[in-house]
């Protein structure tokens, strides 16, 4: 694994969130799980913004939000 600084973090939330949720050993969470965990990325997000980033990431494809996939 390798360490990727990003000085703007608020501008690449969807990146650092989806790659965030990919090293998690947990697949399940919930937004209450996730907005601590992000803080340390400089994510300082509201529960509503990270619910656009997370619609964001199920529009694309990218997370699933279905039960066993």
């Amino acid at each position: 694994m390798c360490k990727v600084i990003i000085d703007r973090p608020e501008e690449k939330a969807g990146f650092i969130i989806f790659n965030h949720l990919y090293s998690r050993k947990d697949e399940d969470f919930t937004l209450q799980d996730l907005l601590p965990e992000l803080q340390p990325y400089g994510l300082n997000l509201s529960e509503e913004n990270l619910q656009r980033e997370i619609n964001m990431l199920i529009e694309d494809g990218a997370v699933s939000q279905r039960v066993g996939h």
